[in-house]
């Protein structure tokens, strides 16, 4: 396991970079100009209808934490994130398969569930990794700007995407299940992501259409670096992620692989 794990972030080490710096930078630029756009915003957010700040997670933007979430944490980190997770679960399973890699390495003494465990893992660390370098630049972007971010705010803020991420991570390995097609996985489970937060996002606009956001994650997703992590709901949606995974390795172990 350590080895398949160490090998799968030996071959994804690029993307830590090339995901945590886009990510970093944009979070420490929001970070950065919030001293100077302070007062404009709190007079502008005040005319705001309260189900369109209820439904975009936008508080009256009174700090630079509210802003955070309502510019990043709210929707284009955890949506990217989603994507990373489940295109990295993709590369190492389905795209291992269409390449011809996953027949040499099933050739060695290594079940296909130690394959998709090393995979999940390999993913959970990734994910782990581009939310630290994205944290780390935030903090230096309100640092050199004197925003006043609250480094345990920000980090429960990032931390809290990771589980969020695991899931759809998970669900791309129960699609591999059914398919070894890497646009098919990618491009499914990225649809249930969008298909999740519009479900979300409808819920949180319509009252009656509440009901509608059980079937979404974001549902337990929250605003933690307003209110801090919740332990009961990271716990929780790391436990799912950790049942479709298995799940999905059933359902791989299953799968005929010269199809």
């Amino acid at each position: 396991m350590t080895a398949l794990i160490v090998a799968q972030l030996r071959d994804r080490r690029r993307s830590v970079l090339a995901w945590g710096l886009p990510l970093g930078l944009m979070s420490a630029l929001v970070v950065a100009i919030y001293p100077s756009v302070e007062e404009a915003l709190a007079e502008a957010i005040r005319s705001y209808p309260e189900a369109l700040k209820e439904a975009f997670g936008i508080g009256d933007l009174s700090n630079v934490e509210q802003y955070l979430e309502a510019e990043m944490l709210s929707l284009i980190v955890p949506l990217a994130a989603g994507y990373l997770a489940v295109r990295s679960v993709a590369s190492g399973l389905s795209g291992a398969a269409e390449s011809g890699r996953l027949d040499v390495l099933l050739s060695a003494p290594v079940s296909r569930r130690r394959v998709v465990a090393s995979g999940f893992a390999a993913t959970a660390v990734e994910l782990a990794a581009v939310l630290a370098v994205s944290l780390a630049l935030t903090a230096c972007g309100s640092w050199l700007s004197g925003a006043g971010l609250s480094l345990g705010a920000a980090l429960a803020g990032f931390a809290n995407v990771w589980p969020l991420a695991l899931v759809f991570a998970a669900l791309g390995i129960v699609v591999t299940g059914a398919s070894l097609r890497t646009n098919v996985v990618t491009g499914s489970v990225a649809g249930v992501l969008v298909a999740m937060y519009v479900a979300d996002l409808v819920g949180r606009l319509d009252p009656g259409l509440d009901w509608v956001r059980y079937g979404s994650v974001f549902r337990y997703y929250g605003a933690a670096v307003e209110d801090g992590i919740d332990p009961l709901a990271f716990g929780g949606v790391t436990a799912v992620a950790v049942g479709l995974a298995a799940l999905g390795a059933l359902a791989f172990e299953r799968h005929d692989l010269t199809r």
